[in-house]
């Protein structure tokens, strides 16, 4: 057996045994259980016959909180979870050095631990979409169709994605730092910024250059007490509504959850609403607006495409730092 499957195998089942893990996977069970009994409940008490069975994962029913919502939180942080002492920990109890001294190459190591941390990750994704769909089926009384099994599957592709970006960002700051708890702060800041304060410094900055204020003079009432508006007042206006959520949206495209909200929207909202974070924004109706898995998934493919460059320049960074790398017992 080559040495990475060797290490992937030790570090899949520590993986998968540690008390972290298996606390973080109840949660997001609990969480996904109950997401999928809220959205069954509300889409088959609507009575609404435009309502699909993806929409349980979106949480465009209407009812609160949907699991898209909750992996774009709580998704990040169990791949971080995983991964921001991977290789520190191991460095400073001197049990990296005594695998080097086996007959296993420095890359194997590395290799095997971030096919662990994604094999562990993709159950996850796998195993609680799999199981909402279980729980939402008996509710509901009927199925996805083949369009919407396409989409699920889509949708879990994305979010094994959106697990391992943020496993390959803990990997990174494990192996650039020798402390445990310098590489966990680094990663939660990086977490905060990601779904908190870049929004904040988009707005900030989008409100700044475009302020959004409707200027005065838009609106005149005339003697009659008739509403009448300034046209070119009004069209400048809407130019600047416009460019104020565009420069918004790109600055909050920075951020990996922004990304992969963006992209599992467009797989899972098949009736014309946007989830913009806790949000739902509607501009049409499932009989009004309807595209086919592909075309949606041709719309994601941009941001599908940065979370895999992201992916990729994390690991790489890791695993160049991690073979050039002195290690000693304890050090």
């Amino acid at each position: 057996m080559s040495g990475w499957m060797v290490v992937c195998r030790k570090e899949l089942a520590d993986n998968l045994g540690s008390k972290r893990f298996l606390l973080l996977f109840g949660l997001i069970i609990a969480l996904a259980l109950l997401s999928a009994y809220q959205g069954a409940e509300s889409i088959r008490e609507s009575g609404s016959s435009g309502q699909l069975f993806i929409n349980i994962f979106s949480g465009s029913y209407g009812g609160g909180g949907s699991f898209l919502y909750m992996m774009y939180l709580f998704g990040a942080i169990i791949g971080l979870s995983l991964s921001f002492d991977a290789i520190n920990r191991e460095r400073t109890e001197g049990s990296l050095s005594v695998l080097l001294s086996q007959p296993i190459f420095r890359d194997s190591i590395i290799n095997g631990k971030f096919l662990a941390g994604i094999s562990a990750l993709s159950l996850v994704a796998v195993s609680t979409v799999g199981i909402m769909s279980g729980v939402a089926i008996p509710i509901l009384g009927f199925g996805p169709g083949p369009d919407e099994i396409v989409r699920i599957v889509l949708f879990t592709l994305i979010t094994i994605l959106y697990l391992a970006v943020w496993y390959a960002i803990g990997l990174f700051f494990s192996t650039v730092t020798r402390k445990t708890t310098t590489s966990m702060l680094m990663s939660i800041s990086v977490w905060v910024m990601s779904i908190l304060v870049i929004s904040i410094i988009a707005s900030l900055v989008a409100n700044a250059l475009y302020p959004t204020q409707m200027p005065t003079g838009m609106f005149t009432i005339s003697e009659d007490g008739s509403y009448s508006q300034n046209e070119l007042m009004m069209t400048e206006y809407r130019e600047r509504i416009q460019a104020n959520s565009e420069l918004r949206q790109m600055i909050q495209r920075i951020s990996p959850s922004t990304l992969y909200q963006e992209a599992a929207s467009s797989i899972t909202t098949v009736s014309g609403i946007f989830i913009s974070g806790p949000t739902i924004v509607s501009y049409g109706s499932s009989s009004s607006y309807y595209s086919g898995a592909e075309q949606d998934m041709l719309s994601s493919w941009p941001q599908i495409t940065v979370l895999a460059v992201i992916l990729i320049v994390c690991f790489a960074a890791s695993y160049m730092l991690f073979l050039r790398q002195e290690i000693r017992a304890g050090a």
